[in-house]
């Protein structure tokens, strides 16, 4: 397959991910499969750039679906691309402001980007009730970049999805009463906040596990 042939310059991580990516222009049109690197310099050059396939492991099918998605918090002129890594947090309406506080205190989640030219965190997306999860899924599809969380009691840094299910799942086991415990209820689990931000990363992963 042609498409290979520069294999060690698509590759990252050493080697064992293969990144090819498929762009579309905001009409829809093909314009040609290009390493992650190719695809950033281009978004920073044209804010047309609005979209990019997932990666897949090497020697599978690539998929040619592109993945477009408007995120909310982003200013005029500005990409996805030009952070270096995100991060998720619950927030409230303060009336006014808008600050991080704990999960069940909260009114939606928002995700923070890195920004790498002012070197600080900046606001990405608000993400409308629900749909969190296939949110951060759609960045990482496009980015490859990691994500951390946190609230006002914990944080996790640099955390792939799927690692960040697990550990949202152990902070539910460990908050909730024990299974013996007269005052154990069986929707303990369910019940408490992050459990369904938990289940609506699980949802797009699994989504995209076909």
């Amino acid at each position: 397959m042609t498409m290979f042939h520069n294999f060690d310059g698509l590759t990252r991580n050493e080697g064992r991910w293969l990144n090819l990516w498929a762009a579309f222009d905001v009409t829809g049109d093909y314009l040609g499969t290009f390493t992650l690197d190719d695809l950033r310099a281009k978004a920073a050059d044209a804010g047309k750039w609005v979209s990019a396939v997932r990666y897949r492991r090497a020697g599978q099918q690539i998929d040619q679906a592109a993945l477009a998605q408007h995120f909310n918090g982003l200013p005029c002129g500005t990409t996805i691309f030009a952070f270096s890594g995100f991060r998720l947090s619950p927030v409230r309406d303060m009336g006014g402001s808008i600050e991080v506080c704990d999960p069940g205190e909260h009114d939606f989640w928002s995700v923070y980007g890195f920004h790498r030219d002012a070197e600080e965190w900046q606001i990405v997306h608000d993400a409308p009730w629900g749909e969190i999860g296939e949110t951060l899924a759609r960045i990482v599809d496009l980015t490859g970049e990691l994500v951390e969380y946190r609230d006002l009691s914990h944080a996790y840094a640099n955390t792939r999805l799927p690692d960040l299910v697990d550990l949202l799942a152990q902070r539910i086991l460990d908050e909730i009463p024990d299974q013996d415990d007269a005052d154990a209820r069986m929707d303990d689990a369910d019940a408490h906040p992050l459990e369904e931000l938990r289940d609506l990363i699980l949802f797009a992963l699994n989504a995209r596990r076909g």
